[in-house]
């Protein structure tokens, strides 16, 4: 029998990693003849989707203006709606009132994963005409401290995070997050029974490169912020230039605030340790990183997010085979225990993250990559592959 599945992205599913892997493992399912439908923001890529299988469905909805793009006028609007607590204008914008259109224009589905808090409503509202229908969520953050420094959003787009959470969150068939710690929160906030599904990229074959220890090369690849303790990387260059030991810290970013990335890029060009590389395609990512030798997470625990995220970047480094360090994040610091593919720092300042790598020797990092090898299978979406196999027959069995 037939079975039809819809993914609801509120971003571009070929630009994120665990939503693009988790379409790749539906795909993969090949007990259950499914029927797939992406619903997404701003994605006309079929190349992508046309690799996976050339039955998938595409939808694209267009995006909404982002914060960047947002004038005083508009973004004190969005204010007045949370503080009024009137959030159907937000929930329901032009732009995403495409999905309702594409939702009816499909046969009956009986599986709709969310990929987006923000997207729920509709798969809620769905299921209103249609019972039969399962909801699964992907909470990948705890969204209702998204932005909890920012105290304007706090008081603002919070509220419409906490809001869905209270409202439209019990209403979901099953759960999956990115780790315990969100898990445990999502449980003790709103009473959700998670599952713990970590973003573990595709298997790569793969051995670890010897590290030389006159060009020992760290690499921090991702998003930065000030609340991912990105200004600290600064630092860090700056005193990797004075150390005895020869290292050098690349630092390929992306930001989302304006201008950040700029100002950044701007003061690296000054550090003699720190070099900034131009992003690369996602796919290409892993095999990119195989040149390096050390993968860097210097996080501080300033957001509840950070604190308890397990980062595509955790698993993109053990698939490319490299020694990782890491600030003593719980979540993170007990996985490198487990695994013995890293260090963990003594602290989260950059004093600790100096110490720890000028204790590192090149056989200790040798062996940190060795067992980063043995474990790489283990931690690639191979392993996942079932776990969304059984989750996702659970759902339609029922």
């Amino acid at each position: 029998m037939e079975q039809h599945i819809t993914l609801l992205c509120d971003h571009n599913i070929t630009q994120k990693p665990r939503s693009s892997r988790l379409l790749q493992m539906l795909c993969g399912i090949t007990t259950l003849n499914l029927h797939i439908n992406i619903i997404a923001k701003e994605c006309t890529s079929l190349e992508f989707l046309s690799n996976l299988s050339p039955h998938l469905k595409l939808l694209s909805f267009p995006a909404d203006k982002t914060s960047k793009q947002r004038n005083a006028q508009e973004n004190a609007l969005i204010q007045s709606y949370c503080h009024k607590g009137e959030f159907e204008p937000l929930i329901y914008t032009p732009a995403r009132l495409h999905i309702r259109k594409y939702l009816d224009s499909l046969p009956q589905q009986d599986l709709l994963i969310i990929e987006d808090i923000t997207l729920l409503p509709f798969a809620c509202d769905y299921k209103k005409s249609f019972p039969h229908c399962k909801i699964l969520i992907d909470l990948r953050e705890f969204y209702p401290l998204e932005y909890e420094n920012d105290p304007v959003w706090v008081q603002g787009l919070g509220r419409l995070f906490v809001y869905l959470c209270e409202v439209y969150l019990p209403r979901v068939d099953y759960a999956i997050s990115v780790s315990e710690g969100l898990c445990e929160r999502y449980k003790r906030d709103y009473g959700i029974l998670c599952e713990v599904l970590y973003s573990l990229p595709p298997f790569f074959e793969s051995a670890p490169k010897p590290t030389f220890a006159q060009h020992i090369k760290i690499l921090y690849h991702g998003f930065i912020s000030p609340d991912r303790s990105s200004q600290e990387m600064l630092e860090l260059g700056e005193r990797l230039s004075e150390s005895d030991k020869k290292y050098q810290l690349y630092v390929m970013a992306l930001s989302n605030q304006k201008g950040f990335l700029e100002d950044f890029m701007q003061k690296a060009h000054k550090i003699r340790s720190l070099s900034v590389l131009p992003p690369v395609m996602m796919q290409e990512i892993i095999p990119f990183s195989r040149d390096f030798d050390i993968g860097l997470i210097p996080f501080k625990p300033t957001t509840f997010n950070l604190t308890h995220c397990m980062p595509n970047k955790l698993f993109e480094y053990i698939q490319a085979r490299l020694a990782i360090c890491a600030t003593p994040l719980p979540d993170i610091a007990r996985f490198l225990k487990q695994n013995a593919c890293g260090i963990v720092s003594n602290g989260f300042e950059v004093s600790h993250i100096m110490q720890t790598l000028e204790s590192l020797t090149p056989e200790e990092i040798n062996t940190f990559k060795a067992n980063a090898h043995k474990s790489a299978y283990q931690w690639s979406m191979q392993t996942n592959q079932m776990l969304v196999e059984r989750i996702v027959s659970g759902l339609l069995e029922r």
